[in-house]
């Protein structure tokens, strides 16, 4: 017998899917939600609507950036071919702005603040992206929020999420 390779993005979508997460999208209500394609996983493995799906069954605000600019489409994160260092820095921030002005623009339009990534390279490169060209814009890993979302079986009443900041909505005791 073979065994298939899934990527947790995968994984996650199928258990959600199946009711096996019990998630609650309050605990992400401040996030206003965008999400990169990353280049290997869209364009090489068409890793396309599992990304989106675990999103939306975490937040409730979600936005697509343009269309020419998303799934296989996808702009580069600016750190592509080995370029997150410091030396590179102004490269990087140039290759970058296409992905920055698309965030810009659901920034302006939607209010998004906080856009998502699957890959743990983007999710830096990213968050250099957002200080520098978009500072109101953070970047999360889509599963942190499917770990604020999380609801465990027999959890303590949680007043903070994985960054240990409040949750919104939850007042300490």
């Amino acid at each position: 017998a073979s065994t298939k390779m899934v990527h947790i993005t995968e994984f996650t979508a199928d258990l959600i899917k199946h009711g096996k997460l019990e998630l609650d999208k309050s605990r992400n209500a401040n996030r206003i939600m965008t999400f990169h394609d990353s280049c290997n996983p869209a364009r090489g493995m068409g890793l396309l609507d599992e990304p989106r799906y675990v999103i939306k069954a975490c937040v409730d605000q979600f936005y697509e950036m343009p269309p020419n600019t998303i799934r296989e489409q996808t702009f580069c994160c600016g750190s592509g071919a080995g370029l997150n260092a410091g030396e590179n820095m102004e490269l990087r921030m140039a290759g970058a702005l296409p992905r920055a002005n698309a965030l810009k623009y659901v920034h302006e339009k939607f209010g998004v603040n906080t856009l998502g990534t699957i890959c743990a390279i983007d999710r830096a490169a990213l968050s250099t992206l957002c200080e520098y060209w978009v500072p109101e814009c953070e970047v999360a890993g889509i599963h942190e929020l499917v770990g604020n979302a999380l609801i465990l079986p027999g959890e303590k009443k949680r007043t903070e999420d994985l960054r240990m900041e409040p949750l919104p909505g939850v007042e300490e005791e």
